[in-house]
Parts: C-alpha cells; structure tokens; sequence
C-alpha cells in the first residue's frame, strides 16, 4: 500500500494493488449542536481513478495497513502502520505480524507532513549549518509536541500484532482449519483494540454491497490490530519438524495498567482478560488448545502503596451477583463449562477476595457448580512453599477428570476433517493474573498436549519428556508469553520466568525477580497515569472525546430530525437523593442513626443515600499513618442495618476511604440496575499531600443517562486558615480524577459535602451571645460573618454551586454527650463547618437540616433533594431512525438508488471473476517454510501497483439499506454462528438454569489408537466439517419496576415519640439558598419534576419505567397522603408531619 495527498484541496488516499480510498475533511453543514464534531468523507475509488488528480507522494515508504481515524486538538489523523515483522505462522496460509512502526498523517493540516520528530515528539528542522534541532534561538520549541506522539509510542511498543490473511481476533476452532476468515463481518470486537479508530469506517463498510464490502477487506483497507503476543517455533517431534504457535488476545473492554484496572466493570468485564491459544501443527494432524485468565469478577481495587497494597471490596456481594453471573453466562455461551482455577493464599490481602470469589460461585441462581462452572482452589505460595515452582504440578490431579472431559481441537489435515473438539474452557487467576497464572497455565497447556500426542499415538511417550526439544520449546514459547502479558500490564517482565524457560529457579533468577519487583513499584507509583491517559485515548475513553464522523446526507438528515425529535423517545423521572455529613469523632460506639436517616420516618424513603463521614479514626501521628479500615466496615454496617430497617432493601454500591475520611454509596434494590459507572477516586492534602488526615473522597456513577458525583471533604482547621482550605479546595477538585479522565466537573449533579472547617469571623464570646439570646434572625446575623458564605460570594471556591439558606444553629463544637457547646479550656467558637452544596439544573433541594445526635464534638446534617434522571427508550429511537430513514429515500429516490447499479461501473457485476477468492483452498497445503518463519516477508503489505481500466465511481455510505441505520450498528458486528456448546449441558440464561443442566459426563469417549476421523466422512470438500452449533442465550430480562402504589408497612411496632420537625419539614417557610456563590448557575426557576413519557410513542413500545410515580418515591404531592393511614403502624416519629410539609426549596 501506498499513502497519497493531493493539494490545495487537500485529501488523502491510502492505495492498494487494485483500489484507492480517498479522505477528504469537510466542514459539517448541519446545526451547531453537531458542529464540533470531527467530519470527513470517504470515497472508494479503482486505482486508475487517482492518475491525473495531481496525488503525490505523502510518505516514501510503502504502509503496511490502515487502523483508522482519530482526531485531536481539531485535527484528523489517519493513522497507518508503517513497519512491522513476521512472527508466527500457526498453519500453512496464515501468518503474524507485529506493529514496529505506526504513523498517523494529518488530514486537515499539512503542517505536520514529512516531520522527524525527536524522542520526545517534538519536530526536528534542520539549522544552518546543517545541524538539526526542535528549537530556535531563544530555546523555545519551534512547533508543539506532535498530537498523535504518546498514540504513535503506544502503537509502536511491540504488544500490538495484525495479520493480513486471517481473523486474528478467533481461536482456530472457530474460525475454521483453512477457512477464509478475513471478512470483517466475522471478527471479535472484544479483541481489536483499534475499534473506536475505525468504528466509522466500519459503519461504511456495513452499508456498502456485498461486493463492495468484498473489496474492503481482500484489498486491505481494514486492519484489525490485536494486543497479546504472538511467536512460532520449530522444533523436531519423532524426527519431524512441527510449528508450534502460541497466540494470546487481550480484551480491551477494562484495559488499563495494573493499579488502574482492577476487578469487573458494571458491563461485566474484567481486567486483564487474555484468551491464550496453543497451536501445534505437522503436515498430518493439527491441534490447538485454548486457555482464559481475567481478574476476579468482583468490584475491588488496589491502592499504590510501596509495600502490601491492601485490597479493598467496593461493592456488596447482592450487588455484585447480577454482574458476576453475567460475567460467566458470557463465557459459556462462548466456550461452553467454565472450569475456575483460583491461585489465591491464604494471606491477609487476599483470603478475602478468594472467599468472594466462592461465595459469588456458591450462591448463583444463574450458575450450576459443578454443571456449567467448576471450582478449583489451588494455594500456590502454599502447595509451592516447600518443593519450590516444580510442586505446582500437583495443580493436574485436581483437574485431571475436566481436562479429560473438555478435551482439545484436533484437526486431521491429509483427511480434512475434525477429529476432536475443546467443549469447555479453564478460567485460571491470581491477584495480577501473572506470575501465578502464567507458571499455572504453561502446565496445564503441557498436560493438554501430552494428553493429545498419547491419544493419537502421534509419539511415544518418551518423546514428551521435559528434557525433550518440543517440551523445552514450549516452555519457551509459554515464558516469552508470560513476559509480553507481564510488560503490558505492568511495564516489566514476568517474575518467575527464569522457572518456565528452565524449570529450575536459579540465584540469579530470584536476584532478577527481585529487581522486577522494585521496577513494578516505580511504574506504577510514577509512569502508569500517563500510560492509562494513552490507552484511554487509543480506546475514545477520553471525556467528550468522540469518533471522527463520516459525511453522509442521509446519517445527516436523520441525526438531525432525531435532535429535534428526541422529545418521542426521551422521558424523565425524579428521584429522591439523600446526602449526609457528620464528624464522628473517632467513634466506635455502636448508634442508633434513625434520626438522622430518617428524619420523618417512612414517609421519606430515598432512592439514592450518599454519606460523608470524617475522623473515622482518632487524628493521632500513630493512627494516621496505620490507618485501621475496618472502621470503614463498622460504619458500613451501622449504615445498612439502619437503611434495612423497614420493609425496603438497600445494598451498598461504593466505599470509598482513604485514612480518617468515608463515603458510602446506598441505592433502593429495585433502582440497582439504573445505576452503572460506579467509581471512587481520593485526594490526600495532609501534611502537603501525604496523609489522609485532610483531603477528599469521591464517588461517581450515572442513573440511567444522568450522571451524579459526591465528594465528602475535610479541609485545613484553624480559625485563621483560610487560605489552607482554599488550598485543599483546589487540591482536591484537580487532584480527583475518574477513569477515562473523567473530572469532577464533567457531570451533571455534583455534590459537595463533609466538615470544611470554615468558622466565623467573631469574636467567641459574641457569637454565644447571640445563640444564648436568640432573637428574631439571629442566625441569619451571624450568618453574615460566616467565612464559607463570603468564600462563595467572592468566587474564590465553589463557584456555581448553591447552598439552601441554613434554618439551624452551628454544628461545632459541643462537649461530648450533651448539647452544650465546648467548655473546655480552649472554648472554641460555634460554627458552621459542616456542609452540603450542590451544582445542577435537575436538582430541588427538599430539606436542609441538623440532627441531634450527641456522639460527637459535632452534630450531622442532611440535605434531601428531588433528581430530575433522563432516560431513553432505545426501541422507540430505533423504530424512528428506520422510518425517518425510510422518509428520507423516498424524498430523495435518485440518491438512493440500489447500489448494485453503481456496481456496474466497477465492472463487478460483469466480471465476477476478477474478484479475489474469499474461500482459501486447502488442497495441496504444505507444510510452511519453517526457515523462513522468523525472518522477514516482504510480501506483508506489500501490493504491486496494477491499475484497472475501470471508471472511477464513489461509493457513497448513503447507499444503505434499511437495516443499517440503527445506532446500534454503528458499532462493529460479530457472527457467533461458530460459538459451540459442550454436549454434556445446555446453557440457560433463566434464574433457574441449573435445573435443566446435566452433569458432564466422567469421562470422554475414548480416542482412536491411530489417526481416525471421529466427525462424519469426508464428502470431498475442502470444507470443515460442520460441528454443532451452541445456542447464544436470551438477553436477561429485567422486571420493570413495581410502580404500584401500597401502604406502608413496617416490620416492627416503635413507641411514638413526638419532637419538632426539622426546618423544611414543618412547612412553615420555604427555604431559599443565601450563600449561592458569586459565579453561579443561571437564575432558576422550580424544576418540573413530574415523570415525563415519550410524546408518540407507539403503543407496542416498552416505555421507561416511572420511576418518579410510586408513593415511596414521591415527595412533593398535591395534597397529603391519608391512603395508608389504616394500615401504618405506630412509627418513631410524629404522625401529624404529612410528607406534605416537606415543601421543594427554591434556589435563587
């Protein structure tokens, strides 16, 4: 392939042996709502087409492949691989090949053409004496860093492999022995870790024709990269030379480096989850075996601590389950019985997320153990602890009867047919999936190969010892593997590897473990934000970082009417959100928190609890440094059981600590499955940013399309230091980062809560004055010298965000026990230091109050609020785009015309011979060229320049059919027509699978003493025999949500107590913000929180459940609730406060 660009109308042609595809910025034409996003068009053009358009020359050499587009800083880039290397061939016709160079070339600029840039990005000039530099005279860079240069680094790092004669994202089970595989119709999405550079370019290629589509992929033009390893050798098995291959993918779905990506995702994926793939081949018979690894499916995390990192479970085990079963109902649709090796100790920091693990196995309703999944816990440090590495073969007896049962592919290459399938797949872990795994899964990729060499007979058993050269090899194919996988995930080699290579661990092996080890403390503790801001990028993970978007008037025309059309498939619904601070003191008392949670009983019920807690641990240097979590745990139970005192169930979502400071996250069970995206993140600015004493926690998530962040502070004390606390402010607001870079600002309800410390500015004696006399506005005068309230007027912190006027007396400092403020000796003054504001046109304060809890030196408060959450009815928004779709062909005949009279043009509907073949013969396949197999191949995307006598006709995307215009197809597809059940179970997806699933048989059947086809007789055809075909699982149901209005009930019968409502309760006065900061948001007026439906949506649509509509979760009614009266219990709280008297604020 050639790279090509034409000026002064600039575009770009990549150009292969038959074909050129032509790039071309263009300026969106559409409304400014759309106008920021990045637009080019395409054209398909015969290679003849290009000559007299005035194309030159853009790079020298030839490209090895195109891997999409990306823009930046306003920029189109077309990115290209430049250089790369073959390094596998796992059977006749396909090879390997690894990215050694990738280019990106600027589409919309000519700046950057022809540029050596230095090692740091920077471009090179040359000086006037010839000399070269990046800089001129003053010492400034003469241009910026290039935009694409970390990308270019990332790309060209060695892990990143393509190939351009097979599907390198498929196992050879599934795509076939000899099978043509390329069509970009049949790749795993999950594997090509270039799909949101080419995601545009493949919604191009789905609406073109079939021929068209043909073109594409044989010429090409679409380059599926991988990330993973791969390498062949060639050794001698009974004197015979066989390849020996291994392949291995690794998911980008939860890509990140090691501390950044822990754990399962809301989408039930799972860090570092690597398909690895054992392939021998010899010109009789071929076999290949398939392994998995992935981090524990349950969400946890990992600090960057230098020595033993604890490990943190960040949601409980209720909700987790629906994600952990959808994590394994994935994996055996795809590979059939998941067999589970669990590598974890014993030890402290891992005892507990290995006993998870179980539980989540052992109390699936959507799981049969010992049916569908299988368990295995293999203690390596402790089996490994006397014998050394060399005992983990003892790993092979607990799995012996699986590994005889799921077997391996086997394929007879002179007969052409199956000999043997692999119907269940091994799922091995450790803390990393590493070290432990690697050393793990070498072993059982060995016994599977034994197992398969004494089935067939294809040598004697003395042929497989270890000291045999197709042994050794293996293991030197299953080190270098471990190696890759260890450099990607960690940035240094596998520990443990100088074991694999030679099955022996030498001092000098331990010395080498031993300077990885301090390596991976550096990486991670300094280099790995950056490298996880570059893999975000490469993957669109960046906050409103979108695809660049391909020109098409009818994607246009469509887009646009669904803006102004979203109205029909767009409805809203409020939810309650209770938010909550309190200082505690170090508290270890077990208290009653009904006060504070409930304020008026049952008849405020949130759908969403978010608390702050500070000084979780007493403010010693001892403390501080030893943090003690588990007073993380006691609140979290304080908590719950408060929360689950009524008939209503909450789970936990997140915890979030961070030395003294605690945030907890509580949703309603039936609003669980609205709530995705939960992530915590921390700040520490104690002692300049060491200790967690001060600082701030964080939590994100989005219901359903709206997105919520909660930060619970705690800033500098003093009364004089306010300029500390503006310093913490700062620190925290950029210091907190999400994944995908995601900041606090980037959402749409935010939330700040916890003890700030601001106090006011008077004198002690004064402001006790005044609390003791209590006047009318008292507080309001006080309020006046409140240094947080003048922080906020002059737009110095917290800009935009509101606070509702403050009804209640200072929460700071009382003497423990009692309500009396602080008598000791230092007397310091009463103030407001604990705090809610908020930012957010879809939120409506409710109540803003303290609470009498006497625990602490400080009271809590609470804020409730009512949440306006979007939603969007997918179905109704696809039946839409295909009727507007539909409107705009028949408004515009001519442009959308069928394709296959374009095609005439292009001679492809005369002269289908020309065609490339897209099945490849296996007929007379020879064993490849072993001695070459190392070396370099030129042919790898290398084309000879051989135009066509053809016009040249644009291949327009807006020659689509019907059926590609859904939003969904915008993403790549995926055939799983080769997806294969194991035939000892059926998979369901049904809570009560397990009832309809047998146990695997004992024992396979047994093989042939010799080389016997076990499928059907060959039919002469070149084709594989068919195998049967596993059935993909329903989509899981979700009931809707109960929107059934029923009386309140209440397990237990409390003693009525009779208190005055809090402010905001009584109705008496509405409660209006005082201390809105002076940059606020846009004056607002009262948010219309009544539930929304669609405008015409049809009645077989499935609206969006209302959320908003059920009495629990509705505050604000018309008149008062007098429907439960009869059969409401007696409750803790005075019956005559009406949910009706808690009356919305209005925000000024």
């Amino acid at each position: 392939m050639q790279i090509l660009f034409s000026e002064p109308d600039r575009r770009i042609a990549i150009v292969s042996k038959d074909y050129g595809l032509i790039f071309k910025a263009v300026n969106n034409p559409t409304s400014s709502k759309t106008a920021k996003k990045p637009y080019c068009a395409i054209e398909l053009i015969p290679k003849n087409g290009i000559k007299g358009q005035a194309f030159n020359t853009l790079y020298d050499h030839e490209i090895h492949g195109f891997i999409g587009l990306i823009e930046i800083e306003g920029l189109i880039f077309i990115g290209a691989i430049t250089d790369s290397k073959k390094v596998a061939a796992p059977i006749p016709k396909e090879s390997v090949n690894k990215i050694l160079s990738v280019d990106f070339f600027c589409l919309n600029d000519a700046t950057w053409d022809k540029l050596d840039l230095d090692s740091s990005g920077y471009p090179i000039f040359a000086d006037q004496d010839n000399s070269s530099s990046s800089f001129d005279q003053t010492g400034n860079n003469l241009l910026p860093k290039h935009p694409c240069f970390d990308l270019k680094k990332l790309l060209s790092n060695g892990s990143f492999f393509f190939s351009t004669n097979f599907d390198l994202t498929s196992t050879l089970q599934n795509r076939g022995f000899g099978v043509h595989s390329l069509s970009s119709d049949n790749y795993e999405e999950e594997y090509m870790w270039n799909s949101f550079l080419m995601q545009e370019i493949i919604t191009y290629r789905d609406r073109l024709d079939t021929h068209a589509k043909q073109i594409l992929d044989d010429q090409g033009f679409l380059t599926t990269v991988i990330r993973g390893f791969a390498e062949t050798f060639v050794p001698y098995l009974d004197g015979k030379k066989v390849a020996m291959t291994v392949i291995c993918k690794q998911s980008w779905k939860r890509a990140g480096t090691r501390f950044n990506a822990r754990g399962v995702d809301d989408d039930s994926n799972v860090a570092n989850f690597v398909e690895t793939e054992f392939i021998m081949y010899s010109p009789d018979i071929c076999f290949a075996f398939t392994q998995i690894r992935g981090s524990i499916p349950v969400f946890w995390e990992q600090d960057t601590s230098l020595i033993n990192p604890k490990v943190q479970i960040t949601r409980s085990i209720e909700a987790t389950q629906p994600v952990f079963d959808k994590h394994f109902r994935r994996l055996i649709s795809k590979y059939g019985p998941v067999h589970v090796v669990n590598l974890l100790s014993t030890k402290s920091s891992e005892i507990e997320l290995s006993q998870r693990y179980k539980d989540h196995i052992t109390r699936s309703k959507q799981l049969h153990l010992d049916g569908d999944v299988y368990y295995t816990w293999f203690d390596f440090h402790r089996e490994t602890s006397q014998e050394g590495f060399s005992a983990v073969s003892r790993v092979i007896p607990k799995i012996k009867e699986a590994l005889l049962t799921e077997g391996y592919f086997a394929y007879d290459v002179k007969e052409k047919k199956i000999m043997h399938e692999q119907t269940g797949v091994f799922r091995t872990n450790c803390l990393d999936c590493l070290d432990r795994t690697n050393l793990v899964q070498q072993v059982i990729s060995l016994a599977a190969f034994r197992c398969f060499l004494q089935d067939f007979n294809v040598v004697d058993k003395r042929e497989t010892t270890d000291e045999s050269d197709c042994v050794i090899q293996h293991n030197t194919l299953w080190a270098d593997h471990g190696d890759m996988i260890s450099q990607i995930y960690t940035g240094t080699n596998a520990l443990k590897s100088s074991f694999s290579r030679k099955g022996k661990m030498s001092l000098a092996g331990a010395l080498s473990d031993a300077t990885k080890s301090v390596s991976r403390m550096y990486i991670n503790n300094f280099m790995d934000k950056g490298k996880q801001q570059n893999i975000d990028a490469l993957l669109g993970r960046l906050p409103h970082q979108i695809a660049v978007q391909l020109y098409d008037p009818v994607n246009e025309y469509v887009t646009n009417k669904l803006e102004k059309m979203s109205e029909q498939f767009t409805s809203y619904s409020a939810i309650n959100v209770f938010v909550g601070t309190y200082n505690v003191n170090g508290c270890t008392k077990d208290i009653d928190l009904s006060k504070w949670l409930f304020p008026i009983g049952e008849k405020f019920k949130p759908d969403i609890v978010v608390l702050g807690f500070q000084e979780v641990i007493e403010l010693t240097a001892g403390s501080i440094l030893n943090a003690d979590y588990t007073k993380g745990s006691f609140w979290e139970n304080i908590v719950s059981k408060c929360l689950n005192q009524f008939n209503d169930k909450y789970i936990l979502l997140r915890v979030e600590q961070v030395s003294s400071m605690l945030i907890l996250f509580f949703v309603k069970s039936d609003k669980a499955k609205y709530v995705k995206q939960v992530e915590g993140a921390s700040k520490k600015t104690g002692f300049g940013g060491m200790a967690g004493n001060k600082g701030g926690v964080a939590i994100r998530f989005k219901f359903d399309k709206t997105s919520f962040c909660f930060v619970n502070m705690h800033l500098a004390a003093g009364v004089n230091n306010i300029e500390d606390r503006r310093s913490d402010y700062e620190n925290i607001r950029r210091g907190i980062l999400f994944s995908r870079s995601n900041t606090i600002n980037n959402h749409d309800s935010i939330f700040w809560l916890g003890d700030t410390n601001f106090r006011l500015n008077l004198p002690n004696d004064d402001v006790r004055a005044v609390l003791n006399k209590k006047d009318d506005g008292y507080l309001a005068q006080l309020l006046h010298y409140d240094q947080l309230i003048q922080e906020m007027k002059g737009g110095r912190i917290l800009k935009g965000f509101t606070e509702p006027e403050i009804k209640f007396r200072p929460t700071y400092k009382f003497d423990n026990g009692v309500d009396r403020y602080d008598t000791s000796e230092k007397a310091r003054t009463p103030s407001w230091t604990d705090r809610i504001v908020y930012k957010g046109q879809n939120l409506q304060p409710l109540a803003y109050s303290d609470v009498g809890l006497l625990y602490s030196d400080h009271k809590p408060i609470f804020g409730a609020y009512k949440a306006k959450v979007k939603h969007i009815d997918e179905k109704t928004k696809l039946e839409l785009t295909q009727r507007l779709f539909e409107q705009y062909k028949q408004l515009h005949p001519n442009e959308t015309s069928d394709f296959s009279s374009q095609l005439l043009n292009l001679g492809l509907e005369d002269d289908q011979e020309s065609l490339p073949s897209r099945s490849a013969s296996s007929t007379g396949a020879n064993l490849l060229d072993f001695a070459n197999i190392n070396g370099s191949d030129d042919s790898v995307g290398r084309t000879t320049l051989d135009p066509l006598m053809a016009k040249p006709v644009n291949i327009s995307p807006s020659n689509a059919s019907l059926d590609s215009v859904s939003t969904s197809l915008l993403q790549p597809k995926r055939v799983n027509s080769e997806k294969r059940i194991a035939p000892s179970s059926v998979v369901s997806s049904t809570s009560n699978s397990s009832n309809n699933i047998t146990s695997r048989p004992k024992l396979r059947p047994p093989p042939p003493s010799s080389i016997n086809p076990l499928s059907a007789s060959n039919n002469g055809s070149n084709s594989v025999t068919s195998v049967p075909v596993r059935p993909s699982p329903p989509p899981a149901t979700q009931p809707a949500i109960n929107t059934s209005t029923n009386a309140i009930q209440t397990p237990v019968t409390h003693a009525a107590k009779v208190f005055s409502p809090p402010p905001g309760f009584d109705g008496s006065s509405i409660l209006t913000p005082k201390n809105s900061s002076s940059v606020s948001s846009p004056k607002a007026t009262p948010v219309n929180m009544n539930t929304q439906q669609p405008a015409n949506v049809s009645a077989r649509a499935s609206p969006v459940p209302n959320l908003g509509s059920t009495k629990e979760s509705s505050v604000v009614q018309d008149k008062p609730d007098t429907s439960s009266t009869n059969t409401t219990e007696t409750k803790p709280v005075n019956n005559k406060i009406s949910i009706n008297s808690w009356q919305p604020l209005t925000p000024q």
